[in-house]
This record gives structure tokens, C-alpha cells and sequence, in this order.
């Protein structure tokens, strides 16, 4: 269903079809946008990790949200822990909108892992985004991450579990 500009209307009979094209059509167009959006919430049985040090999924299916919009803004968020393998090891994270990486560079946000005498620490990192101006249609969202040179990058899904969502606005 599409948004009908509304009708100024003059000294014309109003009728049900107008009642119907510009309350009923409007308002149902309207909460559509309000009820439309994917989640995540991520388990497994062994951390998710990555030495790339250029942006892939961190799970191709798990990580990956499909929403058709009616078109415009979509918020995105992450929440999650990660843990380095190096003391200055840092995650990058950034989402990947129909195939291509939304911020160029070094992602969305960063995070160097605190390291304790050489035991990995859960860290959290977290994000939410504004993606402006979408057509309307089926868009894909997928978490994408990096990680410094030399470095192995690791999110938590056993004990701690990660949310990742779209929602239209």
C-alpha cells in the first residue's frame, strides 16, 4: 500500500471512497511502517571469530536480516561482547546494506579489547545507525566485521548473546 497525499478539499460532498482512499488507506500505510522490522538473537556453541583485517560477515546467515520497506529510513542496531587475542587488538564492525558496506574506511564503530594478563576480557560494543533514504522493496542487512593486523577479533554467542535488528521509522 502507498501513502495518498491528502485531499484539500472545498465545498465538495465527501464520499467513501474519499474516506477510504485518504483516513483508512493513510492510516493503514502508516502503521505498516510502525509493525515493520527483523530481528536477531544470536546462540551457538562456539565463539564467532575472524582475523580479516577487510570487512566480511561475521555470519552470513545468522547476522542477516531481510525487511521490505515502504521506503525511507531504517534504524539498525547491534548489541554484543567481543573479546582480542593481542592487547591492542581492535573489532570493527560495520553493516553491509543490499551487498554494499554502509560506511567506508574503518566501519560504524571500534573497539580495543581490554586484555588482562594475557586472559581475553568480554568487551561490549555496541551500535545503532541511521540508514536514510531507502527505495521502497526487500533490503538485506548483514553485520560485517574486521580486525587489526595480526589480531583474532571473537564475538560471544555461547554465554553472551548478540541482537541485531531493522526497523523501519
Amino acid at each position: 500500500m502507498t501513502w495518498t497525499t491528502p485531499k484539500t478539499w472545498s465545498s465538495e460532498p465527501l464520499t467513501s471512497l474519499d474516506l477510504n482512499t485518504y483516513l483508512r488507506d493513510n492510516q493503514t500505510y502508516l502503521r505498516d511502517r510502525l509493525d515493520n522490522s527483523a530481528g536477531v538473537f544470536v546462540s551457538g556453541a562456539a565463539f564467532l571469530t575472524t582475523t580479516a583485517t577487510e570487512f566480511v560477515d561475521v555470519d552470513a546467515d545468522k547476522l542477516s536480516l531481510t525487511l521490505t520497506t515502504h521506503g525511507g529510513d531504517v534504524l539498525i542496531g547491534f548489541t554484543g561482547t567481543v573479546q582480542s587475542q593481542r592487547s591492542s587488538g581492535a573489532t570493527f564492525l560495520n553493516v553491509a546494506v543490499d551487498g554494499v558496506d554502509y560506511v567506508a574506511d574503518d566501519g560504524i564503530i571500534r573497539r580495543t579489547a581490554a586484555y588482562n594478563n594475557g586472559g581475553n576480557l568480554h568487551d561490549p560494543l555496541s551500535f545503532v545507525m541511521l540508514v536514510s533514504g531507502l527505495s521502497a522493496g526487500q533490503h538485506t542487512f548483514k553485520l560485517r566485521w574486521k580486525t587489526s593486523p595480526g589480531n583474532t577479533s571473537k564475538l560471544d554467542v555461547v554465554d553472551l548473546h548478540p541482537q541485531f535488528w531493522a526497523k523501519e521509522i
